[in-house]
């Protein structure tokens, strides 16, 4: 063993009469065993030497000069730290820390090889010299050809004619062809001049300049363009992508669309604040929109949106919450919908545009908000906004009770409303515009006083409260009146257990009692209040969402659990309950404006079998939902509310997933009686399927269908290949939206439903999207879809 002063050596040096199945052959490199992921592994033995100042030098022959110049012939190995070198012959000045070699020689690094005829490398200043050769760079799994390597390892390497790939064929991959590739350390890119691609082993694409990246690290740079091809022609993007810092980033994309206009995308994502709290702005940008100029030509063709999410604070203590969105017209996330954004979708109905001021302090804890939305259907106003909404609660626990407070103020005001929102309906329908509408504050308190106890195997939980409304209303001429109600629940149920074999059982039962005293209340505005489904009410003393009415009820539920559990999973689950009136109800949100007989409601589109049933029936359906899972790759859940007197179930649901080796399989069907804007019959169904095939061939499909008028909804179909040097898909989709007919006027229509029926048609958007990957080049479909995988804010 020689000792030596240290050397640092980066690079290995290749033969370049060598092809890459001799990299192979000498296993050197190896194949990936996981085709989709680079095409070769490289796991290199780097020798023994752990000192830094320490040499281990191996030689069949070597020499000493006067110059104190080691000169080594045959079977030359050079152990160091964190590398080993091997070479037919080799020159190294100890004093200058020059290495000259020849006849061929390979170097191994952790991240590195190279295999090269000659060339020389100075461990001082880190400078390199190399001709033919090959280089491997583990990160991206690139080899490089080349006919002359030079520059500093530190700083940037040139390298000269030539070719570069990380397919183990070319013939049946990528190939890139330059005059010269510069790699740059700092910045972690790469970047190839006068380039020529060559697919199949044809050319493909002349390009003046290619960036790329030589690390798997986050790193600026433009992303793969997407083509699409949509009814209105050409969709080309061209995303840019900036790492900001090491917690922030922004994506710039330049977007055309044929016949509309040239537009700008953008997304900044950023986690900032003691506690990584998460921001995320979207924005979308069309000058001369020319399609919408031609078909609104009296409204401006300058067409954007924008979305703000974001939270500042710390959220146990003191926070803000934002999440504002807006646009400039209803219909642009039907005509545009964002590429590279998460704006919104094309069947989103509204956008929410509300701030929350937040905050804890022991047992109290406040909200001060301002709530209010933009709707996206034009038929439809933007409703009431909350300005401010005061919210403040209080808990105690005591050892043997709770105490629990809500308070809520809340100031409404609306420039407009529709009837439908406020379900402000007479006997013909809901109306399109609610002349001068109820304006205020509304004043909500619950106070309640709680008990938890276990008795034997029992548990028993109770509370006693009031529930109160009051309001001030603007017109002076409206009437509202005060309400103060008491409530009562009681709720108690058991656990049975048995084991068999391998097996538990578990049994619940259940019995839950709910009484909410009444006082009339129809004469009270209705400002953010809607119906809650009968499901959600079964162990509930509320039947409403929001805070205008109080509803009376006294009930009982009865309620049975079943449940098998096997290695920590549940195989079987089903969950029987059914809700008992003991008396009619007398508080509806929806109820006619004039009394009407049980056979004039039967008649009356407007009010349905379910609302009849809830105002004379006894009992709600009898409500079941269930999970099966025959084994860990499939599941069954189903939900569903029978109607034993009509033999008929009003809502059900069922969902099955299946994965299999080969990818996943999966059906959902959703049935509910009446649902939906103006009372829509809801009856749909989807089927999903996303499969591997072979040789690297997936399918992607989802069909969503309406069984109710038998017609679809959305359709994609795709099919994509990849191997372990490039990746291809191509998607075509399929969807049926709402079209709003030209020169609608609001005062045209008295009710929404004839409105509707007059002026929505169906339009369908078909679309088809091309995206590609030349493995090595980018992560741009890590980036691309970054909405879907924010892993790279997991700090």
């Amino acid at each position: 063993m020689l000792k030596t002063k240290k050397i640092f050596i980066l690079f290995l040096l290749i033969n370049h009469d060598f092809v890459d199945g001799d990299l192979l052959e000498s296993n050197v490199i190896t194949k990936n065993l996981t085709p989709n992921k680079s095409c070769f592994s490289y796991q290199p033995y780097l020798g023994g030497v752990d000192d830094i100042d320490s040499l281990d030098v191996k030689s069949d022959k070597f020499e000493i000069t006067d110059q104190k110049i080691l000169i080594l012939n045959d079977n030359v190995e050079i152990d160091f730290p964190d590398g080993l070198l091997k070479a037919g012959k080799a020159r190294l000045d100890q004093e200058k820390g020059v290495l000259d070699f020849k006849k061929n020689g390979d170097l191994f690094l952790e991240d590195y090889f190279f295999r090269s005829t000659s060339g020389s490398f100075n461990t001082k200043e880190s400078s390199i010299n190399l001709e033919k050769g090959k280089v491997f760079l583990k990160e991206r799994g690139l080899i490089f050809d080349f006919d002359n390597l030079k520059g500093n390892i530190d700083d940037q390497i040139i390298i000269n004619d030539v070719s570069m790939t990380s397919c183990a064929n070319t013939s049946k991959g990528w190939e890139i062809i330059a005059d010269n590739i510069t790699l740059n350390d700092e910045s972690k890119r790469g970047y190839a001049n006068k380039v020529k691609v060559k697919m199949f082993g044809k050319n493909f694409l002349r390009l003046p300049i290619l960036p790329f990246a030589i690390s798997k690290d986050r790193m600026s740079g433009f992303l793969e363009p997407k083509i699409s091809y949509s009814s209105d022609g050409l969709d080309f993007i061209v995303p840019y992508y900036q790492v900001l810092t090491n917690k922030s980033d922004i994506t710039l994309a330049l977007r055309n669309i044929s016949d509309r206009a040239l537009g700008l995308e953008g997304n900044h994502r950023s986690v900032h604040g003691e506690k990584n709290n998460f921001r995320n702005i979207d924005f979308i940008y069309f000058k001369n929109d020319k399609e919408y100029s031609d078909i609104f030509p009296s409204k401006s063709n300058t067409r954007w949106g924008f979305s703000l999410k974001d939270t500042f604070g710390n959220q146990k203590k003191f926070w803000v919450d934002l999440d504002w969105s807006k646009t400039s017209d209803d219909l642009l996330l039907r005509d545009i919908p964002g590429d590279i954004t998460s704006l919104g979708n094309q069947r989103k109905q509204n956008l929410k545009q509300n701030i929350k001021i937040n905050g804890v302090f022991k047992n109290f804890n406040f909200q001060i908000s301002h709530e209010g939305y933009q709707t996206l259907n034009p038929i439809l106003t933007n409703g009431y906004k909350k300005v401010p909404s005061i919210d403040l609660k209080y808990f105690k626990d005591f050892k043997s009770f709770a105490i629990h407070e809500h308070l809520n103020y809340t100031i409404f005001h609306a420039d407009d409303i529709h009837g439908f929102f406020g379900l402000q309906q007479d006997n013909n329908g809901y109306l399109i515009n609610v002349p001068k509408p109820k304006e205020g504050s509304r004043l909500f308190h619950n106070f309640e006083v709680s008990k938890f106890l276990m008795l034997n195997r029992y548990e028993i939980s109770t509370s006693i409260g009031l529930k109160s409304i009051s309001y001030d209303l603007n017109d002076s001429e409206s009437i509202s009146n005060s309400v103060t109600v008491p409530s009562f629940k009681l709720d108690i149920s058991s656990l049975f257990l048995k084991k068999d074999d391998a097996s538990f059982h578990i049994l619940r039962p259940r019995i839950f009692y709910g009484y909410v005293g009444y006082e009339e209340q129809k004469m009270n505005p209705i400002f953010d209040t809607n119906k809650i489904t009968m499901m959600n009410q079964l162990f509930s003393t509320y039947r409403y969402s929001g805070m205008d009415r109080i509803g009376d009820q006294n009930f009982y539920t009865l309620s049975l659990e079943y449940r098998k559990r096997e290695s920590n999973m549940d195989k079987l689950s089903i969950i029987v309950s059914r809700k008992f009136h003991n008396g009619d109800k007398k508080i509806f949100v929806d109820q006619p404006l004039m009394p009407m007989t049980e056979s004039q409601m039967s008649q009356n589109s407007l009010v349905t079998n379910s609302m009849v049933s809830m105002m004379n029936s006894d009992k709600d359906p009898l409500m079941i939902m269930g999970k099966f899972m025959p084994n860990k790759d499939t599941k069954l859940m189903f939900y569903g509310s029978y109607e034993d007197n009509k033999k008929k179930f009003p809502m059900a649901g069922i969902t099955v997933n299946h994965k299999f080796k080969k990818g996943t399989i999966g059906y959902a069907k959703r049935y509910n009686k009446v649902a939906g804007d103006f009372n829509n019959v809801l009856n749909y169904s989807e089927f999903f399927a996303n499969i591997n095939m072979a040789a690297g061939l997936s399918i992607i499909t989802k069909i969503k269908r309406d069984d109710h008028s038998h017609s679809k909804i959305e359709s994609i179909l795709g099919i994509g290949y990849e191997n372990c040097c490039f990746a291809f898909r191509i998607t075509s989709s399929d969807k049926n939206l709402s079209k709003y007919i030209d020169g609608y006027d609001q005062n045209t229509f008295m009710y929404l439903n004839d409105a509707w029926d007059n002026i929505i048609r169906i339009e369908n958007k078909s679309r088809i999207n091309f995206e590609f990957e030349l493995k090595g080049l980018n992560s741009s479909f890590e980036k691309i879809n970054r909405f879907i995988n924010n892993s790279v804010f997991n700090y």
